[in-house]
C-alpha cells in the first residue's frame, strides 16, 4: 500500500488536494492500482506517508510491530484501518445476503487460528441506541419525516440528533464526535453517511420548522399504541439559562430563573402532557414571558385536536401561576374543565363551616393529606393540608426568619461599636436589601429610631401577617368546575402535576435541554425542540417499563446498557489469512431483562465476518 496525492477541481473550478490510500492488485489484464480509501486532506509530512501506509497494512493484517510507532502516525493508522475494516465487513455481508444459498451464512465454520494473535478492537456502544431506535420504529418516525418531504439522509441525521440527545447530550460538535468514535448508531441505522456538525445544525432547524406536525403525529401514535385517554391535560412552564450574554437575542431575556440564576438570560419552554406523562404540545417563549399570557395559544392548539379528546371531561390542570381569573374565564369559554391551585390567599371561614374533614394517606404510605370540600353552584373548593408540605415550608420559613433576625441584630450591635455603620439612609438601604434577600421583611414590624441622621436603636417584632403565614403553612386551596368529582379524585388529579415536574427534570438532567451553546435564536429554539422530541421517545420507553413493573429512571437504564457494545475481533489463521468478526457482546442479565420488557431483540445487529489473505496484501504492498 502507498499514499498518493491528487489535485482535483470543484464545480466552482476551485482546486483542492486529496490524498488516497492505494493498493496494487493482480488481475487477468496485469497489475492494476485500486483505491482502498480516500483520506481527504492528510495533514502529515510527506516523509511519513509510507510509514502510515505500512502501519495501516500491519493493522489490517494483524501483524505485531517490534519497534515503537510514531504516536501521531499510529493514531491516524488505527482510524483509517477501522474505516477500511468496517467498509469491507459491510461489503462482505452484502455479498452473503445477495447469494441464493443464504443458508451458507448460517453454516458452522471451523478455522485453525493462532489464539495469541486474537485482538478485540473498535468497540462501540449499542445498548441504549438499540432501545431508542426501537421506540422510533414503533412510532413510525421515518414515515412521519418522509411524509414531510425529508430526504433519506435528513431522516438519518434527525434520528442521530435524537439519539445523541437521549444517550450523550451535548453540542452538535460533541454529538458528531460521539457518533464517530463511541457509538454504533450509524451501524444500527444502516447508514454510511458522513456526519458533520453543520449537517446536524441544518436538520435540527428543519425539524423545528416542522415541529407542530411532528409533535402532533407522535402524540397520535402514542395514543394509538398505549390506548391513552387524554382526559387530563397538564400544563406548566419552565425556563433554562445561558452562561453567555446572548446579545441581540429576541427571546433570551433576564427574569426569575427556576435555578435561581437571575444573573443570566433565559428562555421559557411551555409543555402540555397527559396524565401518563406523554407530551402533546410544546412552545418556546421569551425568558421574561408572563406565565398567564401563554395559556390562550395552548387552548387553541388543543381545540384543533378536540376530536381526539373526550368532549365531556377535558380537564386542564395547572398551578397558581397560570390560574388567573382571566385564564379561568378563558378555559370556560373554550368549553374545557379545570383544576387549579387558587391564587386567592384568604377565604371566609364560613365557606368551610359544617364541612367534615377527610384524611387520606398518599402513595408513599407516610404522608397524610387532610381535606375539606366546599361546593358552590359553579365551582368546588378543596382546602388541603399536607404534613410533608408543612414540614418543608416551615423549615424554609424558619431558616429565613432566623437569618433575617441575625442580620438585624448585627446592625443593632454595630450601633455601639466604632467604625460600624450608623447613618440612617445607609442602614435603611441595608435593611431593604435583607428584606429582598430573605423574602420575609413583610412579616416583621421594624422600628428604626434616629437622631441627627444617625440611628440610635432598632426594634423589630413579628406582626399579624407573620402569624397568619405561619398558621397557613402546608395549606393550599384547589378550585375546579368538575362538580362530578369527590375530594380524593380532585386531589389525585392535581397531584399528577408531579408528572410534569418529572418531565422537566428529565429534559434538564438527562436529555440535554441545558447547556445550550447556540448564539442565534433559530438554532437555540431548534436545540430545545430536539430535547422535546427525545422526551417523546423517552415517555414511550418508560411507559413500557412501568407497565412491566420496572421503575428505573432513564439515567439508570443508560448505565445498565452502557456495557452492551459491538466489537470487532481479529485473528490470524494457520493458512495465512486474517479473519475479522463484527458482533455484539452477550447481554448481561439486567440488559436481557430490559430488552424482554420492551419486547425487542437481544442482539441489535447480526454478526458480520470477513476472511482475507495476508499474502495478497503483502504482495500488493511490495508492488
Amino acid at each position: 500500500m502507498f499514499i498518493r496525492e491528487k489535485t482535483k477541481k470543484s464545480k466552482g473550478k476551485k482546486r483542492y488536494i486529496q490524498h488516497q490510500l492505494i493498493e496494487s492488485v493482480r488481475t487477468t489484464a496485469g497489475p492494476r492500482q485500486r483505491i482502498v480509501l480516500n483520506l481527504g486532506s492528510l495533514h502529515l509530512p510527506e516523509d511519513k506517508w509510507k510509514e502510515l501506509a505500512n502501519c495501516i497494512e500491519e493493522l489490517l493484517t494483524n501483524q505485531r510491530r517490534l519497534l515503537p510507532q510514531d504516536p501521531e502516525v499510529e493514531a491516524k493508522a488505527r482510524h483509517y484501518a477501522n474505516q477500511i475494516r468496517q467498509e469491507r465487513l459491510a461489503r462482505a455481508q452484502e455479498d452473503v445476503v445477495d447469494r441464493k444459498d443464504v443458508a451458507v451464512k448460517e453454516n458452522t465454520q471451523y478455522e485453525q487460528v493462532d489464539i495469541n494473535s486474537l485482538i478485540t478492537n473498535d468497540a462501540k456502544t449499542i445498548g441504549a441506541e438499540h432501545v431508542a431506535v426501537s421506540q422510533m420504529d414503533d412510532y413510525g418516525f421515518d414515515k412521519i419525516l418522509k411524509d414531510l418531504n425529508f430526504t433519506k439522509k435528513q431522516i438519518v441525521y434527525a434520528k442521530m440528533l435524537i439519539l445523541g440527545r437521549m444517550i450523550h447530550p451535548g453540542s452538535e460538535r460533541e454529538t458528531v464526535r460521539w457518533l464517530c468514535e463511541t457509538s454504533a448508531a450509524g451501524e444500527l441505522l444502516g447508514s454510511q453517511v458522513k456526519v458533520y456538525d453543520n449537517a446536524l445544525h441544518r436538520v435540527a432547524v428543519l425539524l423545528w420548522e416542522n415541529h407542530v406536525a411532528i409533535e402532533r403525529e407522535l402524540s397520535n401514535r402514542a395514543k394509538e399504541i398505549f390506548s391513552l385517554k387524554e382526559t387530563v391535560i397538564l400544563y406548566d412552564l419552565t425556563n433554562t439559562y445561558f452562561e453567555g450574554s446572548k446579545r441581540g437575542s429576541a427571546i433570551a431575556k433576564h427574569y426569575k430563573s427556576k435555578e435561581k440564576r437571575n444573573d443570566c438570560p433565559l428562555i421559557t419552554l411551555s409543555l402540555t402532557i397527559d396524565e401518563e406523562g406523554f407530551p402533546k404540545q410544546s412552545k418556546v417563549w421569551q425568558g421574561n414571558v408572563s406565565e398567564p399570557d401563554t395559556l390562550e395559544g395552548v387552548l387553541l392548539g388543543l381545540k384543533e385536536e378536540e376530536e381526539s379528546l373526550f368532549l365531556s371531561q377535558r380537564t386542564i390542570v395547572m398551578d397558581a401561576g397560570i390560574a388567573t381569573e382571566d385564564n379561568i374565564a378563558l378555559i370556560k369559554k373554550n368549553d374545557f374543565k379545570y383544576i387549579a391551585v387558587s391564587r386567592k390567599r384568604t377565604y371566609d371561614d364560613a365557606l368551610w363551616s359544617g364541612v367534615q374533614e377527610e384524611k387520606v394517606a398518599l402513595s408513599d404510605g407516610k404522608t397524610i393529606l387532610s381535606m375539606k370540600l366546599a361546593r358552590t353552584e359553579e365551582e368546588v373548593f378543596l382546602l388541603c393540608h399536607s404534613e410533608a408540605k408543612e414540614a418543608k415550608e416551615s423549615a424554609i420559613l424558619l431558616r429565613r426568619e432566623e437569618k433575617f433576625e441575625q442580620e438585624l441584630l448585627a446592625i443593632k450591635k454595630g450601633l455601639n461599636e466604632k467604625r460600624k455603620l450608623k447613618k440612617y439612609d445607609k442602614i435603611m438601604e441595608r435593611i431593604g436589601r435583607f428584606k429582598e434577600r430573605y423574602k420575609v421583611g413583610n412579616l416583621y414590624t421594624i422600628n428604626v429610631k434616629q437622631a441627627d441622621g444617625k440611628v440610635t436603636d432598632i426594634q423589630f417584632e413579628k406582626n399579624e401577617q407573620c402569624r397568619t403565614k405561619e398558621a397557613s403553612v402546608g395549606t393550599y386551596v384547589l378550585r375546579t368546575n368538575r362538580l362530578d368529582l369527590c375530594s380524593e379524585e380532585i386531589s389525585k388529579i392535581h397531584r399528577s402535576l408531579t408528572t410534569l415536574e418529572d418531565s422537566f427534570r428529565n429534559m434538564k438532567g438527562n436529555l440535554g435541554l441545558r447547556p445550550n451553546f447556540h448564539h442565534d435564536d433559530t438554532p437555540t429554539i431548534a436545540h430545545v425542540h430536539i430535547t422535546v422530541l427525545a422526551y417523546h421517545m423517552l415517555a414511550g420507553i418508560l411507559k413500557k417499563l412501568r407497565t412491566a413493573d420496572v421503575h428505573y429512571n432513564w439515567n439508570t437504564i443508560r448505565n445498565i446498557l452502557a456495557t452492551h457494545v459491538r466489537v470487532t475481533t481479529t485473528m490470524n489463521t494457520e493458512d495465512e489469512h486474517v479473519i475479522d468478526v463484527r458482533t455484539c457482546t452477550t447481554p448481561t442479565e439486567k440488559q436481557h431483562m430490559i430488552y424482554n420488557k420492551l419486547h425487542i431483540k437481544h442482539t441489535p445487529l447480526d454478526r458480520k465476518h470477513m476472511k482475507s489473505s495476508v499474502k495478497t496484501q503483502r504482495c500488493s504492498a511490495e508492488n
